[in-house]
C-alpha cells in the first residue's frame, strides 16, 4: 500500500512511502480519536492507496510549531 502525506496547511505533497501493512502504532496512528482519524487519513481500496494529512517542516516552522516538539509527532516515518 503507498501512503501520501500531504500538508493540510498548504497542500504540497510532502512524501510517500510504500509498505507492506499498516501498523498503527509505528505510523502514530493509534494516537489519533476516531474524529481525527476520518478527517486526516483517507484510504482507496481502489488505488490500494492511503492519504495522510500532515504538516510539512516550512509550514510548522511559519505556524510556530517547531519549539513544541510538534514535528516530531506529525513527521512521515522514516522507513527503512
Amino acid at each position: 500500500m503507498k501512503i501520501h502525506y500531504t500538508c493540510e496547511h498548504c497542500g504540497d505533497a510532502i512524501d510517500v512511502i510504500e509498505v507492506d501493512k499498516i501498523d498503527e502504532v509505528r505510523f502514530g496512528f493509534d494516537i489519533l480519536t476516531t474524529e481525527e482519524r476520518s478527517q486526516l487519513i483517507t484510504v482507496d481500496p481502489l488505488t490500494n492507496a492511503m492519504h495522510v494529512q500532515s504538516l510539512c517542516d516550512a509550514c510548522i516552522e511559519s505556524l510556530g510549531l517547531a519549539d513544541e516538539g510538534f514535528s516530531t509527532l506529525v513527521a512521515a516515518p522514516v522507513i527503512h
